[in-house]
């Protein structure tokens, strides 16, 4: 083993071997209880001792602080979320993103191979997914602890060099150099509990002592801080003061805990609150303990200043521009795709906005029509280009929404999701073909009867409401459960509708066989009735979507019974 090759290989593969353990770890712990604990998130309202305890605890069931920060900012690119609200939670992330290190400190490496094949079992026998991600929990915490043991080992080797010697020796006395280093490490790893694994490891060997291990503790700290800023880019201004918040919080919190630690205080109260003597043993302990500690006390400090500091980062980064560009998508982020499901919501959030921007448009035509504005109709083109931008770019980050972390659910929703953007879409075209047939009316002096326009405005009326319906029902998918009677209304407004349509078309007949209207206005009349018709054939479609809960599952399972709702 001391090969230098040997000792690279080891070291690196103990650590590749580490890092898989912790991401699987979150992967599993996401699928068994990510969607209970963001709905939990949601919730927060202003009560931030409340978002501390929520933040904390969401955090110690998934894992991974890196991934509720993603969360928070996606959460508040959405508009779920208040950058007030979300500091809360980012304090209690904070603490609960140590149960990591207290679970390494157990030390169970020897009870890892037994964990690996345990799970892989568990994996391999059954078909229920929750029991599968349980079983993927538990491969996962086998081989974290392998991969520590992996490096501990070679730790051991690498006492015996007197350059890695000399190192610990000089890092001994720089406290900056300490945590210097606990800077890079999270930096580059993006993760402060793999940072805080190979520190344990290192310290185990006695290779680093206590006092020096809290410095580059302080260093793991701020160096966490470089995901939420990665995660905020290209996201609104309230995503970027969080990440904001959260490097000040660390580098503040690293500054007081410099001179408490250099006093030798902080070591003494570490002392106090572990039970057994420090040793090459029990010193992984002492580690997460003063790790937890750093973090209480940093979220306890900032936590009564919170709408003070608030106040103060807005005035920091001030908001130049409240509002998106009506063109441009609002919720996508390409940050978010490594997490299905938050990706997932952002589209239902996209989709939502892409309705009732067309719910805007068939207002206007019909305002424009019956005014007969040119001018207000001209608006439309200029909107439904925006509407096919965001059915071009909807389509294409729920495409990207492809991977193996992706829910059976998600799955089957986005096939679904899909269709409804493009009726989405189609509802826009037709209303551009209404705004032409207006035109050719106007240009050619065609005028409808009294009667025709009365009918017409009755028939707007009723789409109109349909339209207002769906964009409230998609509002609330994902986020609430869908208002089934709203959703009955849209179909049986539907059903009412295919009626006028043909009483319309009767009457129309009618009034060419009374000479009470032109064959040209009667083309024109049958053509805006047509496209009337079709823009209902595509609400109703959202509709037994969303009634279906935009799943295929649901679907499948209702043909499976034989049975429809509303029959």
């Amino acid at each position: 083993m001391n090969n230098l090759k040997d000792i690279f290989f080891g070291l690196f593969g103990g650590l590749a071997l580490f890092i898989f353990g912790m991401k699987y770890l979150s992967d599993g712990l996401q699928k068994i209880a990510s969607n209970k604990l963001k709905f939990v998130m949601t919730k927060i309202t202003n009560n931030h001792f409340l978002g501390i305890l929520i933040g904390a605890f969401v955090t110690a069931v998934v894992q991974s602080s890196g991934l509720i920060t993603i969360i928070l900012i996606g959460f508040i690119d959405s508009g779920i979320l208040t950058f007030t609200q979300s500091i809360s939670i980012l304090l209690g992330a904070n603490i609960g993103t140590t149960i990591t290190a207290q679970i390494i400190a157990f030390n169970i490496s020897e009870y890892a191979l037994p964990m690996i094949a345990v799970g892989m079992l568990v994996i391999l026998i059954f078909k229920k997914e929750k029991f599968k991600f349980l079983g993927q929990v538990l491969f996962s915490i086998g081989i974290l602890f392998l991969g520590l043991k992996f490096m501990s080992d070679i730790v051991e080797v690498l006492k015996n060099i007197s350059a890695i010697n000399n190192y610990s020796i000089i890092l001994s006395k720089n406290p900056f150099l300490g945590i210097i280093l606990g800077i890079i490490m999270t930096g580059i790893l993006q993760s402060s509990s793999v940072s805080i694994g190979i520190l344990i490891a290192f310290a185990s060997s006695g290779l680093i002592d206590l006092k020096t291990s809290m410095y580059v503790l302080l260093g793991d700290n701020i160096g966490s801080t470089f995901t939420a800023w990665i995660s905020s880019i290209g996201g609104n201004i309230e995503a970027k003061r969080l990440s904001l918040f959260h490097t000040l919080s660390k580098v503040v919190g690293t500054i007081y805990f410099y001179f408490f630690i250099m006093s030798g205080l902080y070591e003494k109260f570490i002392n106090f609150l572990t039970p057994v003597n420090v040793d090459l043993v029990t010193i992984p302990r002492y580690i997460a303990n003063a790790h937890t500690l750093f973090n209480i006390i940093n979220a306890l400090l900032f936590y009564p200043f919170i709408e003070k500091i608030v106040i103060i980062i807005e005035k920091i980064m001030p908001n130049k521009k409240n509002k998106y560009l009506s063109n441009s998508v609002k919720y996508l982020q390409s940050s978010l795709l490594d997490t299905p499901e938050l990706a997932f919501n952002s589209s239902k959030k996209e989709i939502s906005e892409m309705s009732k921007m067309t719910t805007e448009i068939l207002k206007i035509t019909f305002k424009g029509f019956l005014e007969k504005d040119i001018y207000t109709l001209k608006k439309i083109y200029n909107k439904e280009n925006e509407v096919d931008k965001l059915q071009h770019d909807i389509t294409l980050y729920l495409s990207r929404i492809t991977n193996e972390r992706m829910t059976r659910d998600i799955s089957s929703s986005l096939p679904v999701l899909i269709h409804s953007i493009n009726d989405i879409e189609r509802i826009s075209d037709h209303a551009v073909n209404i705004v032409e047939i207006t035109e050719k009316m106007l240009e050619n002096k065609i005028k409808f009867s009294d009667e025709a326009m009365f009918d017409l405005k009755k028939v707007f009326d009723i789409i109109n409401l349909m339209s207002e319906k769906i964009d409230k029902v998609l509002e609330s998918f994902g986020f609430t459960e869908i208002n089934i009677l709203e959703v009955k209304d849209i179909l049986n407004l539907e059903k009412t509708l295919d009626k006028i349509h043909k009483e319309l078309f009767d009457s129309q007949t009618k009034r060419i066989v009374d000479l009470k209207c032109s064959p040209e206005a009667s083309i024109l009349f049958i053509d805006i009735m047509n496209n009337l018709e079709r823009i209902g054939d595509h609400l109703e479609n959202i509709a037994e979507a969303a009634i279906n809960n935009f799943s295929l599952n649901d679907i499948n399972n209702k043909l499976k019974k034989n049975t429809f709702v509303g029959e």
